[in-house]
């Protein structure tokens, strides 16, 4: 599981970004406090991952603090 991304932000959108990291861009789902958060593109960042697997898709959901990281794993556990 992925469960932590550092790298250069390349784009931002108010419920995705695409990071940077070591060459490989990663597309990652972000709530809105966390678009507000965020440096603009070209910047450094360091993001707190829940990565969710599905029988047909992995998405990574993306979070400036652990907080909302692990209300999202509960979410997910009690659906």
């Amino acid at each position: 599981m992925i469960a932590h991304l550092s790298g250069t932000l390349l784009s931002k959108q108010a419920t995705s970004v695409i990071l940077d990291v070591g060459g490989v861009g990663y597309e990652v789902t972000i709530p809105v406090s966390t678009f507000y958060d965020l440096e603009e593109p070209g910047a450094r960042v360091q993001l707190r991952i829940y990565t969710h697997v599905k029988e047909d898709a992995l998405q990574l959901y993306g979070f400036k603090t652990l907080r909302p990281q692990l209300a999202c794993r509960l979410a997910n556990l009690a659906g």
